[in-house]
């Protein structure tokens, strides 16, 4: 299988807008609506509206979602084949995170420069075949070249979060 990962930019928000709404939670509509906005709700957004990810909060998050983008806020990276969206991760710098994630940011280097990754989604048909992997890699590339020090990410393990934390190696 050829994968071309590509950075999310304002240019490829059709590919990304394509791949939320056919095909991301194509096999999960308790997640249908998410548009990768969980990690990005605030007291602002909340004020308005509260935190959903349904098919009924598809429409609300997506406009978030596009403006966020649109904005530098949401970042992260898009996995292609053969042309088409396939996974995507949500990465940026952990600071854009904070008051979203419900997890202890207080840690020893927190004046040290952190790359966060909150999300992998990947398309239903090719879970399990490295595409996350590949995404992981070009992630932690880019994170040393752009000068972070360490990556974070925040798996769910049996129904909780957990912090995963380690110093990024040239």
């Amino acid at each position: 299988m050829n994968i071309e990962i590509k950075k999310l930019t304002a240019d490829l928000l059709d590919d990304w807008l394509d791949f939320f709404d056919n095909t991301a939670f194509s096999d999960n509509d308790k997640w249908a609506g998410c548009y990768c906005m969980c990690y990005h709700w605030n007291e602002a957004l909340n004020a308005e509206k509260a935190w959903g990810c349904s098919k009924a909060d598809a429409a609300y998050n997506r406009k978030h979602a596009v403006s966020h983008i649109k904005d530098g806020i949401m970042q992260g990276y898009l996995a292609y084949s053969e042309g088409k969206v396939v996974g995507w991760c949500n990465a940026n710098d952990t600071k854009v995170f904070h008051g979203s994630i419900n997890i202890d940011m207080d840690w020893e280097e927190s004046n040290k420069k952190a790359k966060s990754i909150v999300c992998f989604c990947i398309s239903p048909e090719l879970r399990g075949k490295g595409i996350a992997s590949w995404l992981l890699e070009k992630i932690c590339s880019d994170a040393a070249d752009d000068g972070y020090e360490y990556i974070e990410a925040y798996p769910f393990t049996h129904g909780e979060n957990k912090r995963l934390f380690g110093k990024i190696k040239k």
